[in-house]
């Protein structure tokens, strides 16, 4: 387990492999631990980090920084301290993929490209599959029976004021224009069951279109978290993304990973 400090509050982040520097930012439900297995898949290629936000996992409780500008502010104080090389990739979920759009869109030198995966393009998109919730309740609420132990390891130390506070703020936002302004390559990803986070539709169904550099998916038997209910899919869509050269117009699902001959 790895730790940095700022402003005398912890940061718990683990670091996995060599190369241009690939960031993981979790959701509402859960830590870090559940980028283990994309972290594994992808470091023959990138150096990957992932890192608790400030009220999950191992990192510290703090009421008071349990808001947007303050998880983006936490991700460039994090490439700050560990002396991250930019750009870097990005890669969030849920409340990661709004804090990695809104961190894109606000330092767009520092970011190469960016993967977002079941984000809220507006509040009425996020679902009230959480309100109320505790510690012990929230993965059957998203999940119903099914569970990861990537997930049910990590749930307790989830402080649900960091849930309710943070899901309360994106109640009321937008982020549509950040989608459609932003000009770094944007890769967003949907389960198609997620019963937490809808994909876009009616006055947004036109982002479902891969144009200018966004590109869409949705994985039909998906539900809120494809990187572990499809890791081999999931993983190579993201690798595909990311190594993909400028005149790319479309991304598919490939179902396995293919060795690459030299």
């Amino acid at each position: 387990m790895s730790i940095t400090t700022i402003d005398s509050q912890l940061i718990h982040y683990e670091v996995l492999g060599r190369g241009q520097p690939l960031i993981f930012i979790h959701g509402w439900v859960g830590s870090w631990r559940y980028w283990w297995p994309s972290m594994q898949a992808l470091s023959a290629h990138y150096r990957t980090f992932a890192f608790d936000l400030w009220g999950f996992g191992d990192s510290s409780k703090v009421p008071d920084a349990y808001s947007l500008d303050d998880y983006v502010k936490m991700v460039d104080q994090f490439i700050d301290k560990l002396g991250v090389a930019r750009p870097v990739i990005l890669v969030g979920h849920g409340l990661g993929a709004v804090v990695a759009l809104r961190y894109t869109a606000a330092h767009k030198d520092n970011v190469h490209k960016v993967a977002t995966i079941s984000l809220p393009v507006a509040g009425d998109y996020l679902t009230n599959k959480l309100q109320g919730a505790d510690t012990g309740s929230m993965i059957s609420r998203v999940l119903g029976r099914e569970s990861f132990s990537e997930l049910d390891s990590e749930i307790r130390k989830v402080d649900p004021m960091a849930v309710s506070k943070s899901m309360e703020e994106i109640n009321s936002l937008n982020f549509v224009p950040d989608i459609t302004a932003l000009e770094t390559p944007l890769l967003m990803v949907y389960g198609r069951q997620d019963s937490l986070v809808l994909p876009p539709n009616g006055q947004y169904s036109y982002l479902q279109q891969s144009i200018n550099d966004r590109f869409y998916v949705e994985l039909d038997l998906c539900h809120h978290f494809p990187m572990l209910q499809e890791k081999a899919k999931f993983n190579r869509l993201l690798l595909d993304f990311i190594i993909a050269s400028a005149d790319l117009t479309e991304l598919t699902i490939k179902e396995y990973w293919t060795r690459r001959i030299r």
